[in-house]
């Protein structure tokens, strides 16, 4: 895999900004723990290219949401002239649901654009899952590969079952899984929250347990069950 703090930088140039319309207020309370347990929505490494409130696209309706991308082989990838989206590592992989829960909305009539494309507009996150976890506690789950979402509004999930595919629908410019946290829908209201069971790659190349936020830079993976 290589030098991952290489690669970290290296995916931040890779995707560049992209994310949903700033056109609501968010909520920031101090983060804590909701009384549904959070986990992290895909397997193996991945690295967070935006954290909460970033100052980039993470900010107004997407202050607290997090952009998260696996490791790309930055070599290979720097030979390509003219990058498919089946360049990308994050292209196909599995979403997952963060945690029990029952959808309450979802899109999935975005096609997939090229590489680095400007999104028509009214397109915003192209497809996505809205999953409800609790009465003020719901996971957005966007940008999503058309034709991949499996689930429907009304359908029960469990922690871990896969809503998806990571795409390049909507705003995405590269692909790339955007989780929103959210605690309203009506209106979309972001709101902070703890994320639970995972590690983060600390400079000494060890894996320590995380302290419930990603931060733009951090290498993540789910933690051991």
């Amino acid at each position: 895999m290589g030098s991952l703090r290489r690669l970290a930088l290296a995916l931040a140039l890779i995707l560049g900004s992209a994310d949903a319309d700033a056109d609501a207020t968010p909520e920031a309370p101090p983060p804590a723990s909701p009384a549904v347990e959070l986990t992290l929505p895909f397997d193996g490494i991945w690295g967070v290219v935006q954290g909460f409130d970033s100052g980039g696209t993470h900010h107004g309706y997407a202050a607290f949401a997090l952009d998260f991308a696996p490791p790309q082989d930055v070599a290979q990838f720097a030979r390509l002239a003219h990058p498919r989206l089946q360049d990308f590592a994050c292209w196909g992989r599995p979403v997952l649901a963060p945690a029990d829960g029952r959808v309450v909305r979802v899109a999935t009539s975005f096609r997939d654009l090229p590489p680095y494309a400007r999104a028509p507009r009214k397109s915003g996150g192209g497809n996505f899952v809205i999953v409800q976890h609790a009465p003020d506690l719901y996971s957005e789950l966007v940008h999503l590969q058309a034709g991949s979402v499996r689930v429907a509004v009304g359908q029960n999930v469990r922690r871990g079952d896969v809503i998806g595919a990571c795409g390049n629908s909507g705003n995405a410019r590269t692909p790339h899984l955007h989780l929103g946290l959210l605690s309203s829908i009506a209106p979309i209201t972001t709101t902070r929250a703890r994320l639970s069971r995972y590690d983060v790659r600390g400079a000494d190349g060890k894996w320590k347990r995380g302290d419930g936020e990603p931060k733009e830079g951090e290498w993540v993976r789910p933690a051991a069950r």
